[in-house]
């Protein structure tokens, strides 16, 4: 007996997956809509756009510059890759559940108080001139990131990979090195005071 097909159901399995790709463009002053975005963003620009309170699905950004964006307490399950962000609003942004694919990230004059980035893996990114007030980073990858010139008030390295990272210009850091990994991580002499804070000495 000859076996049956279903030849719709060939045809519709094996048709190829298509793509929305935007490349080289640049968006102003736009709400972003989740479900109108794009798969994938390459070189693209965003000046002024809102993505606040909105959680971002399957959609890559890849070598995109973000600048003056409103992103607080969105939430990402997507891939960024060599993604910047330039005087942008990111209090409450959850990074918790973007690709392991994801990497290379600059935080540039930025606000992160109250981020999530709790077991991420983003090394080599850099956050420069930043405000992280109680972020939180425990058990990430941050090596070989830098952390210049930001306030890390109350942030929390919980079982955090440090090795390689720059602390050396930031400030207001509490590391616990029992419960880090920091080898070969830099650190200034005034900064040496971030890694005993949680003995709870005094340091005149």
């Amino acid at each position: 007996m000859t076996p049956f097909f279903n030849k719709a159901f060939i045809l519709e399995t094996t048709a190829p997956l298509l793509i929305n790709m935007t490349e080289h463009q640049c968006f102003e002053n736009i709400a972003f809509n989740a479900s109108e975005a794009d798969d994938e963003y390459h070189n693209c620009t965003f000046i002024g756009c809102d993505f606040s309170n909105r959680t971002i699905l399957n959609t890559v950004f890849e070598k995109c510059t973000f600048r003056t964006c409103n992103l607080a307490l969105s939430k990402w399950k997507n891939a960024l890759r060599e993604v910047t962000f330039t005087d942008c609003k990111l209090t409450g942004v959850d990074l918790t559940e973007i690709s392991k694919f994801s990497g290379d990230l600059t935080f540039v004059n930025s606000l992160l108080d109250y981020c999530n980035l709790t077991g991420t893996k983003l090394r080599r990114s850099r956050f420069s001139d930043c405000q992280i007030y109680e972020g939180y980073f425990d058990e990430a990858d941050l090596s070989l990131s830098v952390f210049e010139r930001c306030n890390l008030e109350r942030s929390s390295f919980f079982k955090a990979n440090l090795e390689k990272a720059d602390f050396s210009s930031a400030f207001n850091f509490s590391i616990n090195p029992d419960t880090c990994r920091i080898k070969k991580t830099i650190f200034s002499e005034y900064g040496l005071r971030g890694l005993v804070a949680h003995l709870d000495i005094e340091i005149k």
